[in-house]
């Protein structure tokens, strides 16, 4: 369509940049590829509930996802709690420059290197029968370490991003599970490969149930940059 004639003064052209999605206190299941959580304040109620699909209790688990921010205190990132109680089986933090993984109120932890500002892809797997962690960050392999072996992660869990005693300031996307733990050289290859959305079984980024709360948007840029 060609248009000929001067524009007027008050006409606007409608250009569309992005698409910030408020949804709070329903649940919503869509494909979130390409969007992030945008937790923009520090609050102490702001969160994003996933839904996780588990019928059994879990042995072994593997989450992944992306996290930005260039203020790092208290982070929560991602945590399994007991519905209808603030207690967390499962808790990946980070607090000034150490990644924690806690199961059970037990924790080990990983000293972080000073990066440049860039999107985090973290992945982290726990297997029952041995303990063994395997915690991966941007492709990179942290040392193996050992967290409760023989627990078990109770199946009526939600797992909540971005919220402890307050919450995490940045941005969260691509959150997957898994209720197996993959080998460490796949969560590696999901970085050297770009293929950050690998389809959990337990929560898909790409068919999400999901609850936003407090301080929080759904950003979804209006096409690929």
């Amino acid at each position: 369509m060609r248009y000929s004639g001067p524009i007027k003064s008050e006409s606007r052209m409608k250009i569309p940049v992005l698409l910030l999605v408020v949804i709070s206190g329903c649940f919503a299941n869509e494909n979130l590829h390409g969007a992030s959580f945008v937790f923009y304040k520090i609050s102490r109620t702001a969160k994003v509930v996933l839904k996780p699909t588990i019928t059994e209790p879990l042995s072994n688990i593997t989450v992944c996802l992306q996290s930005y921010t260039d203020s790092i205190q208290r982070d929560s990132l991602f945590k399994l709690e007991i519905e209808n109680s603030s207690m967390a089986l499962f808790h990946l933090f980070q607090l000034s420059d150490n990644y924690f993984v806690s199961l059970d109120q037990q924790y080990v932890s990983y000293k972080s290197s000073k990066e440049s500002m860039e999107w985090r892809l973290i992945c982290v797997s726990w297997e029952s029968s041995t303990g063994i962690i395997h915690f991966v960050v941007n492709g990179k392999l942290f040392p193996r370490k050992v967290l409760k072996p023989g627990f078990i992660i109770d199946p009526e869990v939600t797992a909540v991003l971005g919220h402890d005693l307050t919450s995490y300031v940045g941005e969260i996307r691509n959150v997957n599970m898994w209720d197996q733990a993959l080998h460490h050289s796949e969560m590696q290859l999901m970085y050297s490969k770009n293929r950050y959305n690998c389809c959990g079984n337990v929560i898909n980024w790409e068919s999400a149930d999901y609850e936003i709360d407090g301080d929080v948007l759904l950003y979804k840029p209006s096409k690929k940059s």
